[in-house]
């Protein structure tokens, strides 16, 4: 052990290197046919060292969802602390969301062929939790542009649905690996479209 220890010692930044790596190999060639060795190699560590920070390839994976879900709640939470009306509050929510899924484009494919895909062993990881705190704020926002009456009195969990549906067609589009045919400025336009059908009168 005290050999392990001081190999990772000497390598301050393995840790981010082997979780960088996992994120590539894992999106490229997916968890099942991704090797320990070739995580290792791809990160410029040993095995001992990848052991000692994760015990496993399975431990690297949730390590990596983990940092992945922390880094999307803490957009979320500066997000929702935006003030101003049901409208404005809503593009800058969607707006925020599309911009971070663009910016960490690979996290984004990894969750879609984990949760769409063929089986690939992956450790259980609940992946509905994103799509559920995107819609839960999403509703917050139509409710309370209800009690204001900025919005007309209605299905909110419908109204809700159909803005994350939007969403995620326009954030498919900018994973795929072709050029995309839509743009955030149109997620916008098309987004106050769907307003504009639930404002109130």
């Amino acid at each position: 052990m005290a050999k392990v220890e001081k190999t990772a010692a000497v390598q301050p930044d393995a840790k981010d290197r082997l979780l960088a790596a996992a994120l590539d190999q894992f999106t490229r060639r997916g968890y099942a046919s991704t090797t320990v060795r070739e995580l290792c190699e791809a990160a410029g560590v040993t095995k001992p060292v990848l052991y000692y920070y994760f015990k496993n390839k399975e431990g690297l994976y949730l390590e990596l969802m983990d940092s992945s879900y922390s880094l999307f709640e803490s957009t979320i939470t500066e997000l929702i602390s935006f003030s101003g009306t049901s409208s404005q509050c809503l593009v800058h929510f969607c707006q925020g969301i599309f911009d971070i899924g663009c910016q960490h484009r690979q996290v984004v494919q990894l969750c879609f062929s984990i949760y769409y895909g063929p089986p690939q062993g992956a450790p259980e990881y609940d992946l509905d939790s994103f799509y559920t705190r995107i819609l839960d704020e999403i509703a917050k926002i139509l409710q309370r542009g209800i009690l204001c009456e900025e919005i007309r009195d209605g299905s909110v969990n419908d109204m809700a649905w159909s803005i994350l549906a939007l969403m995620n067609v326009v954030i498919e589009e900018h994973i795929c690996l072709r050029e995309p045919r839509i743009d955030g400025a149109a997620m916008i336009r098309m987004i106050q479209l769907l307003f504009d059908g639930i404002r109130a009168k």
